[in-house]
């Protein structure tokens, strides 16, 4: 196979797929966080590479954020476990919409003693045609994935993003997610019966699950949320301020990347050095809405892409379009 030059952890991105951020692993990964920064990892390659790729251990360690050869063992471990059918929801495959599967995200992984610095991966043919339709996609940084220990605080995290920007009635400036206790029993690979254990009400020496994972996420990223548990609904309610962090982008920023690659798939014919640094430079010009084939182009992806009326999403007050 082919080998293409490695770029460090610090320059991705991934964009991971709803349908992989709204599932779960297997209850047998328990609460390890591995698992799911080998998902990611491992996204990443597909996205570059296809569902069938050459990874070198050295620069599977790298993305993981590991450092040592010791922990080569923990990778084959957490790649068993991708092997094991976990569940992801709303895509399409050959023309059926599918509400829920059940399948494997790795079909195998293979070292072979005359080229034992590197792993043969291989995806799932439907899981990657899930990956391959994008309805709508996470912006995850690799880098700061890699500072998580714990899986409650990556999985929060990974939702917090996953929801941030979404309406609710709430108003302006909050945002808000619901999720049961089964819900989050089947994101953290725990099996409590008791609210109480996932969350501490009051101030404890041990904290629960949800108390750590926000603490780690206020830690490593300086972002706030709030957790309380609503007796009535059964539900546990998280929520967080939004802030206006790029007031001139016009766009949803989730659909930034998404948008350089149509454009990218519309200009064949440029000439590019350096793809990272023109992706970098395009994204800098949408966010200070300084490209000018913006509309057509966001207008052309909503239309031929994903088949919906723009002016359903756009605000002619402000000029700015709302997701979908």
């Amino acid at each position: 196979m082919v080998k293409k030059e490695f770029i460090e952890p610090s320059n991705l991105t991934i964009k991971k797929n709803n349908s992989l951020t709204d599932g779960y692993l297997p209850i047998s990964a328990g609460k390890a966080v591995l698992p799911d920064k080998l998902i990611n990892a491992l996204y990443w390659k597909f996205e570059q590479h296809g569902s069938v790729f050459d990874i070198s251990m050295s620069e599977l360690r790298t993305l993981l954020g590991l450092k040592h050869g010791k922990d080569d063992e923990r990778i084959y471990n957490a790649l068993a476990l991708l092997q094991i059918s976990m569940q992801v929801r709303n895509f399409t495959f050959k023309g059926r919409e599918i509400e829920w599967m059940s399948a494997p995200f790795l079909q195998k992984a293979i070292k072979w003693k005359d080229k034992r610095k590197f792993l043969e991966i291989y995806l799932d043919d439907m899981m990657v045609e899930a990956l391959k339709q994008k309805m709508g996609y996470t912006s995850i940084d690799l880098e700061i994935c890699n500072k998580f220990k714990t899986k409650y605080g990556l999985k929060l995290y990974e939702m917090y993003l996953r929801y941030y920007s979404l309406p609710n009635r709430e108003g302006k400036e909050v945002g808000k997610i619901s999720k049961t206790l089964d819900e989050l029993n089947g994101m953290f690979g725990t099996k409590y019966k008791h609210p109480s254990k996932l969350l501490n009400r009051k101030e404890a020496k041990t904290l629960a699950p949800i108390n750590r994972g926000l603490n780690e996420i206020e830690k490593i990223t300086g972002e706030f949320i709030n957790c309380f548990y609503d007796e009535l609904a059964k539900k546990f309610i998280f929520g967080w301020h939004q802030k206006e962090k790029y007031p001139k982008l016009r766009i949803p920023y989730s659909r930034i990347d998404e948008l350089i690659d149509w454009y990218l798939e519309h200009h064949k014919e440029l000439k590019i050095n350096s793809l990272l640094k023109y992706k970098k430079g395009l994204k800098k010009s949408i966010i200070n809405d300084e490209f000018n084939s913006l509309d057509k182009f966001y207008r052309g992806m909503l239309q031929w892409r994903y088949n919906l009326n723009p002016n359903d999403f756009f605000d002619k007050k402000s000029g700015k379009y709302e997701d979908f």
